[in-house]
């Protein structure tokens, strides 16, 4: 289920912004959830590790073929059947140099598909994986993308941290990485004592714990991100950890959270 962000000023933002739920999403027979079905954008959520859990980002390119960001190490022979109904998988990408999981499966499953890193997170997935294999630079998926789709490489990157958006029914779903999250505290105490240290969670926030692995420069990458927010406001915002938000408030709920880090 989506959650959704209860209205908040700049002034009144403290790093977080509480979530309260709301109805039910449309998904897939089996757990796709359907942002805007004649875009292509779609968003799964899949387990990488006990207790742990990101989201997938689907988005249709310019030739119909689908994008898929973050893919999922283990996914269903019945899901896979879901995400055809919306086309045929023909990109593959890692948002950063740590979510490469899939990779090698998604190779696999679909092998005349291109698969894509920005050039960080390429260099950090080569040391750390056996079957990711080559991947292409996001140079080279941009001309893939049309005019509604786009993958951002942030400034500032020690692992080839991106975000994405696509344009939708009303505005924009965005997929913003591991550099905004939306979760509950972890239920083990020191996980649990390290994201309440590092303000992380619970509620929509800034990432700050994945920043400290992620970023040489986190107010260079909340500028940046705050600037494309201006520009193209969200009316759907996934994080590749926690709950979707979907609230007629998230545009400006998410530029109040991003002020309040960027002054």
């Amino acid at each position: 289920m989506r959650k959704r962000v209860t209205p908040a000023s700049a002034a009144s933002v403290t790093m977080a912004i509480p979530a309260r739920m709301v109805g039910p999403v449309q998904t897939t027979p089996h757990g796709w959830q359907i942002i805007d079905a004649d875009a292509g954008v779609l968003a799964l959520t899949y387990q990488f590790g006990p207790g742990a859990t990101a989201n997938c980002f689907v988005a249709k390119l310019a030739s119909g073929g689908l994008l898929v960001i973050s893919p999922p190490p283990k996914i269903s022979t019945q899901e896979l059947e879901d995400l055809a109904a919306f086309g045929t998988v023909e990109a593959i990408a890692t948002n950063n140099g740590f979510h490469h999981l899939g990779l090698g499966r998604w190779r696999e499953l679909f092998p005349n598909a291109r698969l894509f890193a920005a050039p960080g997170a390429a260099e950090r997935i080569a040391k750390k994986s056996n079957n990711a294999g080559e991947l292409e630079p996001l140079s080279a998926l941009q001309p893939l993308l049309g005019d509604d789709v786009a993958v951002v490489e942030t400034p500032a990157s020690k692992c080839g941290e991106t975000w994405a958006r696509a344009k939708i029914q009303g505005g924009y779903a965005w997929y913003a990485s591991d550099i905004l999250a939306n979760m509950d505290l972890p239920p083990k105490f020191m996980a649990r004592m390290l994201f309440k240290l590092t303000k992380s969670a619970p509620g929509y926030r800034v990432f700050h714990l994945a920043h400290k692995f992620m970023a040489t420069d986190k107010r260079a990458v909340l500028q940046a991100m705050l600037d494309d927010v201006r520009q193209h406001p969200p009316t759907v915002m996934i994080p590749a950890h926690g709950e979707i938000l979907d609230a007629a408030s998230v545009a400006q709920d998410t530029e109040n959270l991003l002020v309040a880090e960027t002054g």
